[in-house]
């Protein structure tokens, strides 16, 4: 594979040493944060090395870029998606455009491999160059024992830790499939992130009837819920039954901010907030918009990206929005609704949401 003037190629496992001491060095993180951090898909035996793209200077690696194919489902639906991840320059190779040739072919890969679009955790103006937005509705809610106890929750449910039970990991995979959105995970997947993951923990309470769970991040005080789910009437006693375990008076829990099952929540919580959480680019117009409304969604306007030309919608239909992709972004993912047209409004919110534990 040959980039601009440089190699672009695939190192192989006999690199994971290299590209570690490479990470850490360009992030300044802490030796071994990569894969105690992500070790469902950053550690030496879960690291997609194919889609690893690297270009070496002087027999080091310079500059590195992490394709994460990802199989996302929407209300039945199903697209691929391109998560990038990884983004680095090593400080002794910087100011070269490496980043740039990476970026720019792994781009170009994504769409030969027919990605919907793709998405990344990032800043904005250094990924708006390649037609990454900021976008997403993720819902930051702050419980205290309080705000429960005010809206009628005040008894504690038994609460375990997870142990290394498969069973219980197919459960927590069966109720986070049940969210309108999710991306696909197996087993392993799962069993990797929290038998390994640093400052992780993973709480659940079922009975005959009902299962629920809820991922802590952090130690102590400093902990946050990053993911929750399950029986919505359980889910405020486990948030609940965690403060009284944590001996805590509040903790901050992120979640959809565009989903039925927010109102529930709603109700327990003293405070919120509404904020993106993520950056997409649209790899496929077309593919996005079925992926989000349906193939034979029906509205009396035709869309256009003004970049490339591509249109979603029927063609027959004379009314045309022609707009940029930054901004078509921004509308489909949210989470202003200013920009929406007025064609589009019956759909919205459009229900994608990229879980924390997917980045």
């Amino acid at each position: 594979m040959e980039g601009k003037m440089v190699k672009i190629e695939n190192p192989t496992k006999n690199d994971f040493e290299s590209i570690m001491q490479f990470l850490e060095e360009s992030f300044d993180h802490s030796r071994g944060f990569f894969y105690k951090q992500f070790p469902q898909v950053m550690s030496k035996d879960t690291l997609d090395y194919d889609n690893v793209f690297i270009i070496r200077e002087k027999n080091r690696i310079a500059s590195l870029v992490c394709i994460f194919p990802q199989t996302a489902v929407l209300d039945g639906r199903k697209t691929v998606i391109g998560g990038i991840g990884s983004v680095s320059t090593h400080p002794d190779f910087r100011n070269q455009g490496f980043m740039k040739i990476l970026m720019d072919f792994c781009i170009e890969e994504m769409k030969k491999r027919n990605y919907s679009f793709s998405i990344l955790g990032g800043d904005r103006q250094r990924y708006n160059h390649w037609g990454y937005e900021t976008c997403g509705m993720r819902a930051i809610l702050h419980f205290s024992q309080r705000s429960l106890e005010k809206s009628g929750i005040n008894e504690t449910i038994e609460i375990f830790r997870y142990d290394g039970s498969i069973e219980i990991l197919e459960k927590i995979k069966k109720a986070h499939e049940k969210f309108p959105c999710y991306i696909e995970r197996n087993i392993k997947w799962l069993k990797k992130l929290f038998d390994e993951r640093i400052h992780t923990q993973l709480y659940y309470a079922q009975n005959k009837q009902s299962f629920a769970y809820a991922v802590a991040v952090g130690e102590r005080n400093e902990r946050h819920i990053s993911e929750i789910g399950g029986d919505s009437k359980l889910l405020p006693n486990l948030i609940y039954s965690l403060l009284k375990r944590w001996n805590t008076s509040s903790v901050l829990m992120s979640f959809p901010g565009n989903i039925p099952e927010l109102k529930i929540l709603l109700n327990h919580a003293a405070y919120f907030r509404i904020e993106p959480g993520y950056m997409i680019k649209i790899l496929s117009f077309r593919d996005t918009v079925e992926f989000l409304l349906g193939k034979n969604f029906q509205c009396d306007c035709l869309l256009k990206m003004a970049e490339t030309k591509e249109i979603a919608g029927n063609p027959e239909n004379k009314k045309i929005i022609e707009l940029d992709e930054k901004t078509w972004v921004r509308i489909l993912f949210g989470p202003f609704q200013i920009e929406v047209p007025d064609c589009l409004k019956k759909f919205t919110p459009f229900r994608f949401f990229w879980w924390d534990h997917d980045h």
